[in-house]
């Protein structure tokens, strides 16, 4: 009997979740923050999980001939500490590149994770300071949450693999020039390979007032990318939306 874990559920095979692979997909559940504009609302409040033997999920990956890679995301990957173990049996019982989605909530088990990854996404969802609390659905807790993510950035800054950052424009919470000038800076400083502004969809929330907010429009979302790549000249910088997918900011 091996360690069981958190899972949602798995995708066999995805284009978009590792730069220039064929991918599968590990849904884990549970997360600290309370985004309110969060458009995986199970994963966070862990409705409609399993508990699954990391076995399980090795055999799965190891009969996918498809894939090149897997992503683990979620939720929040590393507030389950048996992800640590997934990732060393990925990493020894397969030849999977492995790429993890993580917050940077959990500085302690980033470090941990980090030596079994090829790459890393992160989202930085504000400005370094209260701001992060409310983007998050945490506003009391807004000291502690920067805190780690900070932490967590000095250790990325030191590590050499592929890393992304990417931050999610809602309107009304966060979408303003300076605010995604502020978070470019703090991808430069990181060392980030590319960052990527996502624009908000209101399909499915959390908190259900969000699903009324309109996604902010292309030509917003193209206004934002060029403010960041004027931050960003050597890093690669891309917005995506529905209706234009990605597209790089030159």
């Amino acid at each position: 009997m091996t360690e069981k874990i958190k899972l949602a559920g798995i995708t066999d095979s995805s284009s978009i979740d590792y730069p220039g692979k064929i991918s599968a997909v590990v849904y884990l559940c549970g997360c600290p923050f309370r985004c309110p504009w969060c458009q995986n609302p199970e994963l966070v409040l862990e409705e409609g999980y399993r508990l699954a033997e990391i076995d399980e999920i090795i055999n799965e990956l190891k009969n996918n001939f498809l894939i090149d890679a897997v992503c683990i995301t979620g939720g929040e990957p590393l507030a389950q500490k048996e992800t640590i173990e997934l990732l060393r049996r990925i990493k020894s019982e397969t030849k999977l590149l492995l790429k993890i989605d993580h917050n940077c909530f959990f500085p302690d088990m980033l470090e941990k994770a980090l030596p079994y990854l090829d790459h890393l996404t992160t989202d930085i969802k504000a400005p370094l300071d209260e701001r992060y609390g409310k983007v998050t659905g945490l506003p009391g807790s807004w000291e502690k949450i920067v805190a780690n993510v900070k932490k967590s950035h000095e250790i990325l800054a030191c590590w050499p693999g592929k890393k992304e950052a990417r931050t999610t424009v809602v309107p009304g919470l966060i979408d303003k020039d300076d605010e995604i000038r502020e978070i470019a800076k703090v991808v430069h400083g990181v060392g980030f390979d590319s960052y990527v502004i996502q624009q908000f969809r209101p399909d499915k929330t959390l908190e259900e007032r969000f699903e009324r907010v309109k996604s902010p429009s292309v030509e917003r979302m193209r206004e934002l990318g060029k403010i960041a790549k004027k931050e960003l000249p050597d890093t690669d910088v891309r917005i995506v939306t529905t209706d234009g997918g990605f597209e790089t900011v030159g």
